[in-house]
């Protein structure tokens, strides 16, 4: 049987990840450090996934089990080293510490892996993970491709004794860069090798989510619980509008798209998915750890920087990126780290501007003293 390791069972791991293998007949291995997740997957042996869209449908993934890498490391390598394909879902912090595991399962001389992917929400994501497993290494296997990965699904998280069961928008995308695949693609629905990623991604990254940070960002501040909320707020929902014409104006320019209409409609649908989804997707869950959200190339900062830069309006995604800077509420995970950062060096090394950004820069700083 073809198998897949799969780094980390939360969210992404059971809910894309595990689905969209196991559906097609893929055994699937999570490698993940909670003991109380890894004995349920070992004991249940297969997890229910419901996809929520206009119709509502439920499939049980089979052939599932688990092994903790910290209580089994070699265990854990072994079945690494057995897989076809490892895929991560640790985010963006936890590849270096899952790159030991890969690359003592890559060294193995009967390792079976030829294609490692990082399914994170960053960019470069598997290149990153390729960094740290070839630093432990020494060297890369030629035969085992690295390539760059889109993910895309909202999956707000588990409901209250829901078990291993995992609630999921029917919508999703899985796309792999393809010159960087080893080997032919799998026989998986909705697994799709595409040339030029880097377009599709930095779609994904401004319009889909920087409008879901942007949304959870200023509906924090409005007291809004839910994402859904926050984008039907008439106060909220034109800055999203216009984050969007601003977002696709650039795009436009970037990719050599003829049409920035074609971007914004990509925009606008998607606020409307966050809007109407029958899915309950937390504010505290999408602005978790926004001190990286707010990086200088990030899903804000990167687009305002270069609106900025070509006298576009900058107004409602200065208002999100202030929001974000400001946030006070100590259940959104990360916020701490964000804190610190704020009050030394302060918010100016956050969002780590250049000279040449000084029109965004005067634009924040003007937000930032009007504060109380």
């Amino acid at each position: 049987m073809t198998t897949v390791a799969v780094f980390g069972a939360g969210n992404i791991g059971r809910g894309l990840i595990g689905w969209l293998f196991g559906k097609s007949g893929w055994e699937v291995v999570f490698v993940d450090i909670s003991p109380e997740l890894v004995e349920a997957l070992n004991q249940a042996g297969s997890y229910p996934v419901t996809e929520v869209g206009r119709e509502t449908t439920t499939v049980i993934i089979p052939d599932v089990s688990a092994v903790n890498p910290i209580v089994d490391s070699d265990r854990a390598v072994q079945a690494v080293s057995s897989a076809d394909l490892i895929c991560t879902a640790v985010g963006t912090e936890g590849l270096e510490k899952v790159a030991p595991v890969i690359a003592a399962a890559l060294a193995r001389p009967d390792s079976r892996v030829r294609n490692v992917l990082a399914c994170e929400n960053a960019d470069p994501n598997t290149a990153r993970l390729q960094a740290h497993v070839s630093k432990q290494l020494g060297y890369l296997p030629e035969e085992v491709g690295f390539p760059e990965t889109l993910v895309d699904r909202l999956i707000p998280g588990p409901t209250v004794g829901s078990g291993l069961a995992v609630q999921v928008e029917s919508r999703f995308d899985f796309k792999i860069a393809a010159e960087d695949w080893s080997g032919y693609p799998p026989q998986v629905e909705g697994f799709e090798l595409v040339a030029n990623l880097e377009l599709h991604r930095r779609k994904k990254l401004w319009l889909v989510n920087g409008l879901h940070a942007g949304a959870a960002f200023l509906g924090l501040h409005a007291g809004h619980d839910t994402i859904a909320q926050a984008v039907s707020d008439p106060n909220i929902r034109p800055k999203l509008e216009e984050i969007v014409e601003t977002m696709a104006e650039v795009l436009a320019e970037r990719l050599g798209e003829p049409e920035p209409s074609r971007l914004a409609e990509y925009g606008h649908f998607n606020l409307d998915r966050f809007g109407s989804s029958a899915l309950v997707d937390p504010v505290r869950r999408v602005a978790r750890n926004p001190l990286r959200k707010l990086g200088p190339q990030e899903r804000l900062l990167g687009p305002a920087r270069e609106a900025a830069r070509r006298g576009l309006p900058i107004d409602a995604l200065c208002d999100a990126i202030v929001a974000g800077l400001t946030l006070q509420d100590d259940e959104v995970p990360g916020l701490g780290e964000l804190k610190s950062a704020m009050e030394s060096p302060g918010w100016k090394s956050v969002v780590g501007l250049a000279i040449e950004d000084d029109r965004l820069l005067a634009a924040l700083d003007t937000r930032m003293r009007k504060l109380p």
